[in-house]
């Protein structure tokens, strides 16, 4: 019903209200009700949580493209920062909100730890740790986004997924289309050359066709100092006096032109870690 209707006379009697007030004051004087009447505002803490759950999927796709060009670029902070504030924002405001939780946090953190094992540890046996770990930020990040009441059931009804999931969808979609034009664009910035080794080999014969045990037929012992070529993240190739070895850290990355210490040699590789 609207106004007009819920105030239409039926055999004498209004049907469902008496008149309709221009204000609360005009209400309140109708009703004959008497007393101060007392406006309750949003505070400063519920203002900012109301806009930044408004710009949810702003945030995420900042943390998620902070994310993606720290691993694109090694040796550059700034976006590991950026990724970590819209994350932290994103909670925070959902927190003030009274939307979720400290535990929502610490799933996230544990599905981040999970994907960085798989990265250091694991990226060229088992997914289980990434898949696993992703699964839990993605699930961290809608429980966060939604909108829970005392008494509601614990699984959420299909209305109330609707939003975070319209959020993470254009979060995901945005985020897609932000890294396909980074990825083509990026690598002709005087940023990213700042951190990546851009110079092509020079002319010459080729290394293909030389054994691996090049790397180890040189006189490489522990305490041996190079220069990374390329990032070793954490497999690459460092410079020992004149010749070009292929190294592997033990997790670490380090960006090229970095001296490096080797720690280790066996017949299969050269480990090496930062000299800094």
């Amino acid at each position: 019903l609207n106004a007009q209707e819920a105030t239409e006379r039926i055999n004498g009697k209004p049907l469902l209200a008496e008149g309709i007030a221009d204000s609360i004051g005009d209400q309140t004087k109708k009703a004959g009700l008497k007393g101060n009447v007392v406006t309750i505002e949003p505070t400063g803490f519920e203002q900012i949580a109301f806009w930044i759950t408004a710009l949810a999927p702003l945030l995420l796709l900042g943390g998620i493209l902070g994310a993606y060009l720290e691993f694109k670029i090694p040796g550059a902070t700034w976006p590991g920062i950026i990724s970590a504030i819209c994350f932290a924002l994103f909670f925070l405001g959902h927190y003030l909100a009274g939307l979720a939780g400290w535990e929502v946090v610490a799933l996230f953190i544990l599905g981040m730890v999970l994907v960085l094992i798989e990265i250091l540890f694991f990226a060229h046996t088992t997914i289980v740790f990434g898949v696993l770990g992703v699964f839990l930020m993605l699930a961290s990040l809608l429980w966060t986004m939604i909108d829970r009441y005392p008494g509601d059931n614990f699984l959420p009804t299909g209305e109330m997924l609707a939003m975070p999931l319209l959020n993470m969808f254009i979060a995901i979609v945005g985020s897609f289309i932000v890294i396909a034009l980074l990825a083509r664009y990026l690598p002709r910035t005087s940023i990213y050359r700042r951190f990546a080794l851009m110079d092509s080999n020079p002319s010459g014969p080729s290394l293909a066709g030389v054994p691996r045990q090049f790397a180890t037929a040189l006189a490489l012992t522990p305490g041996t100092q190079g220069t990374a070529v390329t990032v070793l993240r954490p497999s690459g190739k460092a410079r020992f006096a004149d010749h070009v070895v292929d190294v592997v850290t033990e997790g670490e990355f380090i960006a090229p032109q970095t001296p490096v210490t080797v720690i280790q040699t066996d017949v299969m590789r050269v480990v090496v870690k930062s000299a800094g």
